[in-house]
């Protein structure tokens, strides 16, 4: 594989890569995998995946690609080990990269108004940018997102929902008994590694739903 460099300017042809990815990941879905995510998140109800909106559609597909992790990795690193002779040099280096797709929550700081903005990592403090066209117009300082985040070294892109949070979802039983077994001796360590950043996944995910936060999704500060 060729060792692909990513730019802030190619922004636009990345967005295009992830969800051509995405769609390519999801399109064979393994039933077994879709139920057992479903029950991490509180959408398995009668036998059945049930979901109230488009909203926390969006979060299950989220939680199946980079959270959900079966045998150590996530289905991006799963698909590329299964495709890679098949996948563009392009393909395999994104991949690469989503792979290690970290769950994070973060706070605006500043934004350019056109493709990026500054934000703080809420629980271990690093600031980084990320590039984001729709939300280097929209967000407001103060805002908490969580999500996926993609790291390409200068930057850094949002993947799969995003999901503004207030006081009540970061005070929830889930969220809290997830950080609270979290060592503070080792509390930045734990929280730059995917493996134990699915775990918040889930608690965020899971109790955004369950206090049906996702039935009006709107932006608030903390």
């Amino acid at each position: 594989m060729t060792d692909i460099s990513f730019q802030a300017a190619d922004y636009p042809e990345i967005r295009r890569a992830l969800f051509d990815l995405h769609t390519r990941i999801l399109k064979n879905p393994n039933l077994d995998e879709i139920k057992t995510c479903a029950k991490h998140l509180g959408l398995w109800q009668h036998k059945t995946v049930s979901y109230k909106n488009d909203t926390e559609l969006e979060l299950l597909m989220d939680y199946r690609v980079y959270a959900y992790r079966p045998n150590g990795f996530n289905m991006a690193e799963k698909y590329l080990r299964l495709n890679k002779n098949s996948l563009s040099d392009y393909e395999q280096a994104l991949l690469a990269r989503m792979r290690l797709a970290r769950y994070a929550v973060y706070q605006v700081e500043a934004s350019n108004g056109t493709d990026a903005v500054t934000v703080a990592d809420v629980f271990i403090k690093t600031r980084f940018t990320l590039v984001d066209q729709h939300l280097a117009k929209t967000a407001t300082t103060g805002m908490v997102l969580a999500s996926h985040l993609i790291d390409f070294g200068d930057f850094s892109i949002q993947s799969g929902a995003l999901l503004p949070l207030n006081k009540a979802l970061l005070h929830a039983d889930e969220v809290v008994d997830a950080l609270e077994r979290i060592d503070d001796d080792h509390f930045a360590d734990y929280l730059i590694d995917p493996a134990n950043t699915a775990k918040l996944a889930r608690a965020i995910i899971s109790a955004s739903i369950r206090l049906g936060h996702t039935e009006s999704v709107k932006y608030q500060d903390v």
